[in-house]
């Protein structure tokens, strides 16, 4: 939560809060008063108590002022995150988090650093034109005859970046946290914090007179930006984040990618005179000028109305497209190809009771994150070790894997893997607010949510389960990952003998309207009955499937396939 918005909590709540802030202080009016921020006694200091002014505050014979987010700094004397958080829990304010194991990392080694040798510092001074004072700021060093940015964090060695001199040749030390760099020239109590696409970019801003902090691996996006993962909780205080990157298209990458994750409404990009803020500095654009490019970002707000025109490009590029589409694939070849879990859509997966819905989807998950992609799997029918354990004999191929095998396959889902526990209470609400947390913080690009009847909504409240299917779909859309959501049919007289249809899946209509994809989970039961009857598997229902995914829809897709699958009912794998 940014820190205006807290700010504005507490003065909601402000005669309080200046009680606890100011316990030596009275009210007078319509204003709260003592003598200084350290609560003496006298009437220098005076917060608004109502109106449009109610929680702030000036000290007339300081000078100083603010709001009560700056007001609980200066009295506990903290920095703006540390204020934050502890006036969170002041409030009662409670983030949705979905806990992820915490990570160990290594940290450089800190013997063989020396200060920057003279001919090193010459050439930052001639080649880059950056001033002492700037490379005194973010510590520049040096180490094993290259030059060396510390990442710092409290003073503490993070991480480190090494370049070679003069030979544009960077390294970094293994396995070390993805973390900013510069946190230490970053003002305790500033709300705006600008971010840079280099290490170089950052100290140039320094010179500028606009302290920065620079991302660690540059442009692009997704893995480029897994810093984010790291630097979530420290960054969530700024009421604006500048992302002044490069002017190429990894710098847009990179700029679409953050702010998705931390928040457009927070975001603002700024255009430089040049490619970067280091080459600004080496071509001598005045200080001014910079300011205004920062002073000026544009904001990244959503534009409902927009002329045909205006996607010219980007129509052309759909025209001409020959490259595979955006999307998660199934794990399974063929038909199967052509039924593509896209981002910005919801699929829905129905099927009778038993028929290996859950199965299906877990195993897609598993697929997914093999390919690279990250998922959250929400499944209410199951606990979290009942269900990872399904999911590891899926992705072991084993019905009882090693304890080696297992905990290495944890290790591997750690960073692209997360399961939602639900709780007893408003489970949908919950839900999105976590989903919409995990998408941020994480980038996870494939949700599967199991069952929409365990979400506490009625079977008969048709309008209420249709109303958090239309929820889930804007919430696809907003945030340009997949929701693959498990649903029942109904019963019918064809009983499980055939594969339902459509207009079989429970609930209204509306559902089916509201998804992007629909596929149907059919088990084959009449192939399981002649096995029964013959006793054995011959030859013939051998080449019978054992499961049909039917799709019924499929928006954005040429096909709508019928995929026939053969189940391994010792690995819970689908052929």
């Amino acid at each position: 939560m940014r820190a205006t918005e807290i700010a504005q909590r507490l003065a909601g709540d402000v005669e309080r809060a200046c009680l606890h802030l100011l316990r030596d202080g009275k009210r007078k009016g319509h204003e709260w008063i003592c003598g200084d921020l350290d609560g003496s006694a006298g009437e220098s200091l005076k917060v608004h108590l109502t109106g449009e002014k109610s929680g702030v505050w000036s000290d007339f014979a300081t000078g100083e002022s603010g709001d009560m987010i700056g007001l609980w700094m200066q009295t506990q004397n903290v920095d703006l995150p540390t204020a934050c958080r502890e006036a969170m829990d002041w409030l009662g304010i409670k983030q949705p988090k979905v806990e992820a194991p915490k990570r160990r990392f290594s940290k450089p080694a800190k013997e063989g650093v020396s200060s920057l040798p003279p001919q090193g510092a010459e050439w930052v001074r001639s080649v880059r034109k950056i001033s002492d004072a700037a490379m005194a700021a973010y510590k520049l060093a040096f180490k094993k005859g290259a030059l060396m940015f510390p990442y710092l964090r409290d003073g503490d060695l993070i991480a480190a970046k090494y370049r070679a001199i003069p030979e544009k040749k960077f390294w970094t030390d293994a396995d070390c946290e993805p973390c900013l760099f510069g946190w230490q020239v970053i003002d305790p109590g500033q709300r705006r914090v600008i971010l840079v696409e280099g290490e170089f970019d950052a100290l140039a801003m320094w010179d500028y007179g606009m302290p920065a902090l620079s991302v660690p691996f540059g442009g692009g996006d997704k893995g480029k930006q897994q810093w984010i993962d790291n630097e979530f909780d420290r960054l969530a205080c700024f009421d604006e984040i500048v992302l002044a990157l490069d002017s190429d298209a990894a710098g847009a990458q990179a700029t679409e990618e953050i702010a998705k994750r931390l928040g457009r409404e927070r975001v603002r990009v700024a255009v430089l005179p040049r490619k970067d803020a280091n080459q600004c500095l080496i071509d001598g654009i005045p200080a001014d000028e910079m300011r205004r490019a920062v002073d000026s970002a544009r904001s990244l707000d959503p534009e409902n109305l927009k002329s045909a025109a205006d996607y010219a490009d980007a129509v052309w590029a759909e025209l001409s497209k020959t490259g595979p589409e955006a999307g998660i694939r199934l794990p399974w070849s063929g038909k199967a190809q052509s039924l593509v879990l896209r981002p910005g859509e919801t699929s829905l997966w129905a099927g009778i009771n038993g028929h290996g819905k859950s199965q299906v989807v877990g195993m897609i998950a598993v697929s997914a994150v093999k390919m690279g992609h990250r998922a959250c799997i929400a499944s209410l029918e199951f606990t979290p070790p009942k269900l990872l354990r399904r999911l590891h004999i899926q992705a072991i191929g084993r019905r009882e894997p090693t304890e080696g095998q297992s905990r290495m396959l944890s290790q591997s889902w750690r960073d692209s893997l997360w399961v939602f526990d639900p709780g007893t209470k408003d489970k949908a609400d919950t839900l999105i607010e976590t989903m919409r947390y995990a998408v941020k913080r994480y980038g996870v690009e494939l949700f599967v949510i199991d069952n929409l009847s365990k979400l506490g909504i009625k079977d008969d409240d048709y309008a209420g389960q249709q109303s958090f299917v239309d929820r889930l779909s804007d919430f696809s859309r907003t945030e340009n990952t997949h929701v693959a959501l498990v649903h029942h049919v109904r019963k019918t007289e064809k009983g499980e003998s055939q594969l339902p249809e459509k207009g079989d899946i429970k609930g209204s209509g509306g559902i089916v309207d509201m998804v992007d994809t629909a596929v149907i989970v059919w088990r084959n039961k009449p192939k399981e009955a002649d096995v029964r009857k013959a006793g054995r598997l011959t030859q013939d229902l051998i080449v019978r499937p054992d499961c049909m995914l039917g799709c019924v829809k499929q928006r954005n897709g040429d096909e709508e396939p019928f995929i026939s699958l053969w189940f391994e009912w010792q690995t819970y794998r689908y052929f």
